[in-house]
């Protein structure tokens, strides 16, 4: 089974636009090629419960096709959803064409959902439909958008190309990497290096 990265983007919509490893590469690692990879990704993510994956994996069983199709929309908004942030956080401008694309499926999420009484409110609610996963991060990237974190939100800043997506939540805004155990210790080993290296330099 193919071992799947730490999720570190702190939104839903993040988490999934962060389902490609190593962007710059000439071939990178796409970890959404079945729609059961979608929903269990959802479902790390927090978008899903239990009952709701195995409701969809369910359906994807009995719709093949309307899968693979379903696969396929959620995939194209990934990549909207990726770019949009990335240029945000990267150089402050957001793409309209990108914009665009994530408010044309959050219409449509909210034209499939309805409102329902929540703990702290009202809340959008939809039928667990194979375009369930697609819905929710539609919504979660209008969310975040308007929702008072968008300027927390950050490209990893890695030197390797890494360019995971994630909410800073530091209390002062300094979060660089987008994870510590990963590209913040590499990073911190590169200047080690370095340091150790000018030393030696120094010294003769």
């Amino acid at each position: 089974m193919q071992e799947v990265p730490e999720l570190v983007g702190g939104a839903l919509c993040l988490d999934v636009a962060n389902s490609v490893d190593g962007r710059v590469l000439d071939v990178p690692l796409d970890y959404l090629t079945t729609y059961s990879d979608l929903v269990d990704w959802a479902s790390r993510a927090g978008g899903l419960s239990a009952a709701e994956s195995t409701a969809l994996l369910a359906r994807a069983d009995a719709d093949p096709g309307g899968a693979s199709e379903e696969l396929d929309r959620a995939r194209a908004l990934r990549e909207s959803v990726f770019e949009l942030f990335y240029g945000l956080a990267t150089a402050g401008v957001a793409d309209p064409e990108r914009l665009a694309a994530v408010q044309r499926e959050y219409t449509d999420a909210l034209g499939h959902g309805r409102l329902e009484p929540g703990d702290d409110g009202l809340r959008w609610s939809w039928e667990t439909e194979l375009a369930l996963p697609r819905w929710l991060v539609a919504q979660s990237a209008i969310d975040l958008a308007t929702g008072g974190s968008l300027r927390r939100v950050k490209a990893c800043a890695s030197q390797d190309g890494c360019q995971y997506l994630f909410v800073d939540t530091s209390k002062n805004g300094s979060r660089r990497w987008c994870s510590m155990t990963d590209c913040g210790n590499q990073a911190k080993s590169r200047r080690l290096t370095a340091r150790r290296r000018a030393d030696r330099s120094g010294g003769r």
